[in-house]
């Protein structure tokens, strides 16, 4: 099959979902939360877990893409547009996800009206937008260069608005950890690693996505071993392995301590109702991209393989978030009240599986038609002059 087929049946995939999943968006504005599976003991959920991907893979996206562009890496070099797009995108949607997770979502606007900045939500939607203004002005001034090639666009501030962005790109994730490992009531949550394995996974899938976008950017007689291919998939290689490293340290350490207070947490992760999430989803499909990516030469088998690591790294975030919620604080308090919403388990529902699903064909479309637009409006043009 050719890439211009693969292509066009992604799309069509990706427009399906999307009509699909606006079911359960129409659904969601309809009924509130009420068809959500969250409740007051556990009320973050799949949602949740994809914002902070979103944004993961935004950030990650945007400093691998400058740091290339500023080393003069082929490929990325030529397609910074690409690349801020992409992190765009990603970031948009990882806020969209969030606004479907608030119980009142037409008043986010107070964030800005009146915002309280000793709470580290409000930092993080000030931050964020901040992130998404300077992605467009680096769009802009990138329209401003002489050349394709060329690091400097003619007011001389592209470089370092690019080199700001990529800092904020790698506080993101960053932040994020610390947003958890803050907590202290959540001995799971409280530990210092949460901060660089939440940097890594926004790494390891930031590079798969731009990995994946770039197998169908460039032409389709690319080998694999060319730039920036190789690369991204070295970064993508290395990231999900360093993930896989520190999950073990933090696993290694709850259960050598004959007194560790997130053993429980684990025990969730490795042997509940969803432990199919870690070793299928999680470590399976690391262990199959990891395999792909390193031992096959084919841009649609590389595809594939970044497809995976941005896919199932969305287990990571859920893994994460839902056993620190799902353990009891105080010893009895699953038996002390009885309600559906007053439940330590949870398990995302038909509604929030429709959200996602929209959510992911969104991110498809998008990203392929802002490509495909800034190559026929704005890269043709530079290669013909």
């Amino acid at each position: 099959m050719s890439k211009k087929t693969t292509w066009k049946w992604i799309l069509a995939l990706a427009a399906l979902a999307v009509v699909i999943g606006g079911v359960g968006v129409i659904q969601k504005f309809a009924t509130g939360e009420r068809l959500a599976g969250y409740g007051s003991y556990v009320p973050w959920g799949l949602w949740v877990a994809l914002y902070f991907h979103g944004v993961g893979i935004g950030g990650g996206a945007f400093a691998i893409g400058v740091v290339g562009y500023l080393l003069g890496v082929p490929g990325l070099r030529e397609h910074l547009r690409v690349t801020i797009w992409v992190s765009g995108v990603a970031v948009a949607m990882g806020l969209f996800s969030i606004w479907m997770d608030l119980g009142q979502q037409w008043r986010m606007y107070r964030v800005f009206t009146a915002p309280s900045f000793t709470s580290m939500m409000a930092f993080n939607a000030w931050m964020y937008n901040f992130f998404m203004v300077l992605l467009a002005v680096c769009f802009f001034l990138s329209l401003r260069k002489k050349s394709p090639g060329d690091l400097h666009d003619r007011s001389g501030w592209l470089v370092p608005l690019l080199m700001v962005g990529g800092l904020i790109g790698i506080a993101f994730p960053s932040q994020s950890g610390a947003f958890f490992g803050v907590v202290d009531a959540k001995p799971y949550w409280h530990t210092a690693m949460l901060p660089i394995m939440f940097l890594t996974s926004a790494i390891a899938a930031g590079a798969a996505v731009l990995l994946l976008v770039f197998t169908f950017l460039l032409p389709e007689d690319t080998p694999a071993t060319a730039q920036p291919l190789t690369l991204l998939r070295r970064v993508t290689m290395g990231a999900v392995l360093f993930y896989l490293g520190a999950e073990f340290a933090e696993l290694s350490i709850a259960y050598w301590s004959p007194v560790s207070a997130h053993r429980d947490a684990f025990n969730l992760v490795l042997f509940g109702p969803f432990a199919w999430v870690f070793w299928i989803v999680h470590l399976g499909g690391a262990l199959v991209s990891l395999l792909l990516l390193r031992r096959w030469q084919s841009l649609p088998v590389v595809g594939t393989g970044a497809f995976l690591v941005a896919l199932t790294f969305v287990s990571t975030r859920l893994n994460i978030l839902i056993p620190g919620q799902a353990v009891e604080q105080l010893k009895g308090l699953r038996e002390a009240f009885t309600h559906p919403r007053l439940n330590h388990y949870y398990e995302a529902t038909p509604n929030e599986y429709l959200v996602a699903i929209f959510i992911g064909g969104a991110s498809v479309l998008l990203v392929a038609v802002g490509v495909k637009l800034i190559q026929q409006l704005f890269d043709s043009r530079e290669v013909k002059a």
